[in-house]
């Protein structure tokens, strides 16, 4: 058989180990897939054993193996894709969660500013609106910042004659 290695890569698994024992005319051969993911259950497969007289072994080899590596390979398959998902899914919670804490931490500075005592409208408008606009960059419904920046408009070209 000259195509064996061709035939093997067709089963669309990328690594096997592989394990062949002979006993005067019957042969033993092991076939455990083995896949790139990270699931430990993966590395619990057993492997696929076939034993039977030479001449049987490479007529029905790539036979016998057929359903069992397309099962296989879906799983790989399948497992691949899910911890890559998985990855994807915690990074984008991670960013989320950061941008959180960053409006947080501008609508504490917001508030505080507000609050001081020597907040004066009239020329801390600008700073106000700054902040408010960088709270609404991450959260466009953020409440507390709308108002500020609503109530901040006045302030900036106040009309000194009515």
């Amino acid at each position: 058989m000259t195509d064996f290695f061709s035939t093997l890569r067709q089963t669309g698994i990328e690594q096997f180990g592989i394990s062949i024992s002979f006993n005067e005319d019957t042969v033993n051969v092991s076939v455990l897939p083995k896949s790139s993911a990270k699931d430990k259950a993966l590395q619990s497969l057993k492997p696929l054993t076939l034993r039977g007289n030479v001449q049987e072994v490479d007529e029905k080899f790539f036979q016998i193996l057929q359903k069992p590596m397309q099962k296989t390979k879906a799983l790989f398959r399948n497992t691949v894709a899910f911890e890559q998902t998985l990855a994807e899914t915690e990074q984008k919670t991670q960013q989320a969660k950061k941008k959180k804490e960053s409006a947080s931490k501008k609508a504490t500075e917001l508030k505080q500013l507000l609050k001081a005592t020597d907040f004066n409208p009239m020329t801390d408008h600008k700073k106000a609106t700054d902040i408010a606009n960088d709270i609404l960059k991450i959260d466009p419904n953020h409440k507390d910042a709308q108002k500020v920046v609503k109530d901040m408009k006045v302030y900036e070209s106040p009309k000194l004659f009515t």
